[in-house]
């Protein structure tokens, strides 16, 4: 037994080995990759295919795609095609891939365009689940973001990310991405609350 066997142990052998395999290719595409802490940046799709199998329940097409869209982002030259991981995964990657490239610019910082460009670029609708689960991800690593990119990631999650999951009906998700906002925000401003007694 690998640590797929224990991982994702509701998936049938044949899903456990596209995860394999998609790991594998993620794996050295990554290599000499950081996270801005330093770390191993495979750290994030690991972490983004634990929540969507163990928090969502997506399948075993969702977890493989997880891992080759970091790959392929970060590195387009990257051949996933030969590997025959079917149409479904692949369309999931690609639309990660274009979701990928939204920058708060383009929308003009309107949250319905967002979702616009969001619904334009997923074709199949377990990629923006996917998306929600990356942002989790990344909000429960939100502290070791340089300053101007955990603004940005703030401003996306209150304005896309949190009605988006609401939604689609993520509430769990939903509730902890609100707390961590209002975590961030209460120490941005260095906001205490005193409660006093009267005697």
């Amino acid at each position: 037994m690998d640590r797929f066997d224990e991982l994702y142990p509701r998936y049938d052998e044949g899903g456990k080995e596209m995860i394999r395999s998609a790991y594998s290719i993620a794996a050295e595409a990554l290599k000499e990759h950081k996270r801005s802490n330093g770390n191993p940046f495979i750290e994030h799709p690991d972490a983004v295919a634990r929540i969507a199998y163990e928090e969502i329940g997506l399948s075993a097409e969702c977890i493989a795609a997880v891992y080759l869209h970091e790959a392929t982002r970060f590195f387009p030259e990257t051949d996933i095609m030969s590997a025959g991981f079917g149409k479904d995964v692949y369309t999931i990657v690609d639309g990660l891939n274009k979701i990928s490239t939204i920058k708060p610019k383009d929308t003009k910082l309107e949250a319905e365009n967002y979702k616009k460009l969001i619904v334009s670029y997923s074709k199949d609708p377990r990629v923006t689940v996917l998306k929600i689960a990356d942002r989790l991800e990344v909000m429960r690593s939100l502290d070791m973001f340089p300053k101007l990119s955990r603004e940005r990631k703030v401003l996306e999650t209150m304005m896309l990310y949190i009605p988006l999951a609401h939604q689609l009906g993520l509430y769990n998700i939903k509730g902890e991405m609100e707390e961590t906002l209002s975590s961030y925000i209460l120490q941005k401003y260095d906001v205490t609350v005193g409660i006093s007694s009267v005697t």
